[in-house]
């Protein structure tokens, strides 16, 4: 009998010592897990916070543009009138307005700061709003009396701004945003 417990103790122990293995290896497999599924979380929620964080300065920069430019616009459709058609002084002032509202534009566009979420698109934010400053400086500077004038360079940098804009919120898994839309004319 005594032979046959020892053999029956030593298979009891190595099942034990097998189970017990068995547990730390599914332990390290729930750690993993767990892991994988924080850092999924993680990476979800920078998402979230980057596409939170585009909408806002959507925002930002269109309020920081409608802030000055209505001056533009009455200039633009002070010249188109054809009845009750203001002064040559008028215009002229309009004008002058005009370009002192599209310098101001420029003027906050550069001053506007990408916020610390944006980082990771800093750059080509930054190149988006530098087309954007440029748009309205060079509207400024090319500002003309005749009542169909077209500013083609100042269009085509405004263009590449919603170009570039365009791309960092495609790729943020975002609509691309219509600035012109949003923009008062």
């Amino acid at each position: 009998m005594k032979k046959l417990l020892v053999p029956f103790i030593l298979l009891s122990m190595s099942l034990f010592i097998a189970a017990c293995n068995s547990d730390e290896g599914s332990t390290e497999e729930t750690d993993n897990e767990t892991n994988t599924e924080s850092t999924e979380e993680t990476t979800k929620s920078d998402e979230m916070e980057m596409k939170s964080a585009l909408l806002d300065y959507q925002m930002e920069i269109i309020n920081t543009v409608n802030a000055n430019d209505s001056a533009i616009y009455a200039f633009e459709a002070a010249k188109a009138k054809e009845e009750d058609k203001p002064s040559d002084e008028e215009i002229a002032k309009l004008k002058t307005d005009a370009e002192a509202a599209a310098k101001t534009v420029a003027e906050d566009v550069h001053a506007l700061e990408v916020p610390a979420a944006l980082d990771a698109k800093n750059e080509e934010i930054q190149g988006a709003l530098d087309d954007l400053a440029k748009s309205y400086e060079t509207r400024a500077a090319n500002l003309s009396d005749e009542a169909n004038a077209e500013y083609t360079e100042s269009d085509e940098q405004f263009a590449a701004f919603e170009e570039k804009m365009a791309a960092v919120y495609e790729e943020a898994g975002l609509t691309k945003p219509s600035f012109s839309a949003d923009i008062v004319d």
